[in-house]
């Protein structure tokens, strides 16, 4: 009975690889796929906005692109305070932000990252097919791994980063590279690097990939455009138009030029390393590969080219959510286009196409879930399906955002902050812990007209804590105008109402 039922599956499972091994459905295979997961991340991520979830990069973004829209500099006081493009170069925003003269700023942002998420798997699809020649059902496992892969699913829902536009491009570069379609492969290198100057050294590294495949003119070019463009924009451009901002203050331990940091990088060597694989970093590169069982360490010819720019982040000292988002992109990329590779190394190799034991398409699928399960913000413990319903708490920030006069100038709780983007003053309301539970009440009323709390925001005794805020804004002229389901709002030299 059981061997019945097995030859049954095994004969299904043979019918449909010779279905999609046809040159037509090879073609198309990664196109469905493509729409039906981006069906799935566009809604997941249009839900999550609509439940005014806290999103101070997205919230930064909407601003820069109504200041845009206006013809003004595009300053995001939400985080960094200054040019949007300074922080990374991310140009490909400067497109976008004039297509919300046309359309809504946060669904085309969200739309268009879940799109070039979606996407990744087309690139993706044809490392397996043509690179690893891989069969259909060794490839399809690989797209469910990488729709499932927690990094994915949280750079849709982690608010909006243009460098996670490259992803597919990044992919993309590698494949077409490989291939020797130079046109194709320069202009994913160019489209990468205007969504984040530094992946121009993930470009560098690609080029030296490709001079030791043989390709010594082309990856030539590739290494020098990528160095030129990564070096260039963080020595010669953001010092100009980044008032302050670096991405040199991550490695202030090293030095304080980017002189002096590659010296104390250098010279210093251990203390390089115990940063690199410390505890938290260790972490993140478990969170990377495990979902993939480490299939990169079997074919890391792929994976070196990424190595440079990923040390990189890693020595430098920032949030973690950072290291899980925008830092992971390039990594996450490299990682997809050498997992196939090493899949391809555990089969065993027919006429065409390598074939791999379905034990081991087993476990990969496993893997994945059980990682996606754990780890993904779009996990079944997160209830997703409950996702983008509004309850009275949502409709007091709503009417709030609506009574706010667009002039004003606003300090407001982080899950305000998309409502009131569209504003050339907006500052985040940033709360303490422990015995001083907020900041400076003088520091919370400088500069602004408006004060927006979230009792929410508030642990412990909600009540007195926020109370306490209240009153030393008072002594700063400020008094309460609206207060529903938990949302204050404090006007300055206004009477209550």
């Amino acid at each position: 009975m059981t061997v019945t039922f097995r030859r049954r599956v095994d004969n299904t499972i043979l019918r449909w690889e010779g279905r999609l091994d046809s040159a037509d459905a090879d073609r198309l295979a990664p196109w469905i796929f493509a729409a039906v997961l981006f069906t799935v991340l566009v809604l997941l991520s249009l839900a999550q906005a609509r439940s005014l979830e806290p999103a101070p990069d997205l919230a930064a973004h909407v601003q820069a692109a109504w200041s845009i829209r206006r013809g003004a500099a595009p300053i995001t006081t939400v985080t960094t305070g200054t040019n949007v493009f300074a922080p990374q170069g991310a140009l490909i925003f400067y497109p976008l932000a004039e297509a919300t003269h046309f359309l809504p700023t946060v669904p085309l942002l969200l739309t268009v990252q879940s799109l070039a998420l979606a996407l990744a798997v087309v690139p993706l699809w044809r490392v397996c097919r043509k690179l690893a020649s891989l069969r259909t059902g060794a490839s399809l496992i690989v797209l469910v791994v990488y729709s499932l892969h927690p990094i994915i699913q949280t750079l849709n829902l982690d608010g909006f980063h243009p460098e996670t536009l490259a992803l597919p491009f990044l992919i993309g570069a590698g494949y077409f590279g490989l291939t020797q379609h130079w046109r194709r492969f320069a202009v994913c290198c160019l489209i990468a690097m205007l969504c984040r100057a530094d992946l121009g050294l993930a470009v560098a590294g690609l080029g030296a990939l490709l001079m030791v495949q043989g390709y010594r003119r082309r990856g030539g070019i590739a290494l020098g455009v990528g160095l030129v463009w990564a070096l260039g924009f963080l020595l010669l451009v953001q010092p100009h138009i980044g008032n302050g901002v670096s991405q040199l203050g991550a490695y202030a331990a090293y030095g304080d030029t980017s002189a002096s940091i590659a010296w104390g990088m250098v010279t210093h060597p251990f203390d390089v390393l115990g940063q690199v694989f410390s505890r938290e970093n260790f972490a993140l590169l478990v969170y990377l590969f495990a979902p993939v069982l480490f299939l990169p360490f079997l074919s890391p010819r792929y994976l070196l080219p990424v190595l440079p720019l990923q040390m990189v982040y890693l020595a430098g000292q920032v949030p973690l959510g950072v290291r899980y988002g925008p830092q992971a992109v390039a990594i996450t990329a490299f990682i997809f286009l050498s997992a196939p590779h090493g899949l391809a190394r555990l089969g065993r190799v027919n006429v065409e196409r390598v074939t791999i034991d379905r034990r081991v398409l087993i476990t990969l699928a496993i893997a994945s879930l059980a990682f996606f399960v754990l780890y993904a913000p779009s996990s079944p413990y997160d209830r997703p399906w409950d996702w983008g319903g509004q309850d009275v708490v949502d409709g007091a920030r709503l009417d709030a955002g609506d009574a706010i006069s667009d002039e004003a100038r606003v300090r407001a709780a982080p899950s305000m902050l998309v409502l009131l983007a569209e504003r050339s003053s907006l500052y985040p309301l940033e709360l303490g812990s422990g015995a001083d539970p907020t900041t400076d009440p003088r520091a919370v009323a400088a500069g602004v007209d408006v004060i927006v709390l979230d009792r929410r925001d508030f642990a412990g005794p909600t009540d007195v804590r926020e109370r306490a805020l209240e009153v030393e804004l008072a002594s700063q002229g400020f008094k309460v105008t609206s207060d529903a389901e938990g949302i204050v709002v404090l006007t300055r030299g206004q009477d209550d109402s």
